[in-house]
């Protein structure tokens, strides 16, 4: 199924590749299939039904999307055509309905239900409860230790790097050295990450951050270990066996951790919406200011003067 996604959205980056793989998969196990099968029959009205009835509107959303790339990655028949144009009008109207209330700046139910006391905050509060509790793990030597203790390790980083850098999903995506497109590198004695491959490369370029002193710290005391336990090149590691961890896989922990301590699932968007709302009151001063000067963005950033 990939070799066909590739295929049929040649522009795609690597990361949406395995992004639209995974939630095909999910879509494909509604009408229990284990695998995502060659041929669009799957496809049907009882799938359908299946993703519209969907409790919260953004899996809904997702899953129909998900169907979307399908149906284009299979050869195009009369019958394709015709459930891609079902399958479009669907998308359509429940990307509407989730941009009405995302215009509207209220939180969804899920959002509701999911947002930790504490905002944006809990996630730091998070990472330090992680911190503690592999402390004794850091005092080892880093080839002494088991791929479990690496995991957790790893989750102890993931939470810190989230709780002061608000990516999609793309930690998973980062090599430990300068190949690739995701790659961390130092600048003199600060970490810097190079995100090449994003959802939004195409019209944004690439990400550049200059990591947090807070991240940058947890790195340097991480990266010994991942060094010394693993040879696949990137920062983060499965629980068994000490493979590369995949995206999906980080989401799923990140998700089944904020379950766990703050009994709250909280999945890469919202760590993205709840630091959006952390920096509110800055983000309504620059609005209002843009509207008082009658600019836009790109305009507002002109009028700064900086000290040299």
């Amino acid at each position: 199924m990939k070799a066909l996604l590739q295929k049929s959205c040649k522009s795609c980056t690597t990361s949406s590749i395995e992004t639209y793989y995974y939630t095909i998969r999910s879509l494909a196990k509604l009408v229990g299939k284990n695998e995502v099968p060659l041929n669009d029959k799957w496809i049907d009205s009882t799938l359908f039904e299946r993703v519209r009835h969907q409790p919260k509107t953004t899996s809904s959303k997702n899953l129909a999307v998900a169907a979307l790339k399908a149906l284009r990655a299979y050869p195009q028949t009369g019958s394709v055509k015709q459930k891609l144009e079902k399958w479009g009008k669907y998308v359509s109207t429940v990307s509407e309905k989730y941009s009405t209330i995302r215009n509207k700046q209220e939180r969804t139910k899920r959002e509701s239900k999911n947002w930790p006391k504490g905002g944006y905050a809990a996630i730091a509060k998070l990472a330090n409860t992680l911190g503690n509790e592999v402390a004794p793990t850091l005092q080892k030597a880093p080839a002494k230790i088991s791929f479990t203790e690496l995991w957790y390790l790893g989750r102890w980083f993931t939470f810190v790097f989230y709780s002061r850098h608000a990516l999609r999903g793309d930690l998973a995506d980062v090599q430990i050295k300068k190949r690739g497109l995701n790659y961390i590198h130092k600048k003199g004695s600060q970490w810097h990450m190079h995100v090449g491959d994003h959802k939004t490369a195409k019209s944004h370029g690439a990400i550049e951050l200059k990591l947090d002193e807070v991240v940058s710290k947890a790195l340097n005391r991480f990266l010994p270990y991942v060094r010394a336990k693993t040879n696949h090149g990137f920062l983060l590691s499965t629980k068994r066996y000490g493979n590369r961890m995949r995206r999906v896989d980080m989401m799923k922990m990140i998700r089944e951790t904020t379950d766990r301590y703050l009994g709250k699932r909280i999945g890469i968007q919202l760590l993205r919406v709840l630091k959006t709302t952390s920096h509110l009151k800055d983000l309504d001063e620059a609005a209002s200011l843009r509207a008082e000067m009658a600019h836009g963005p790109q305009m507002q950033w002109k009028y700064i003067s900086r000290p040299k």
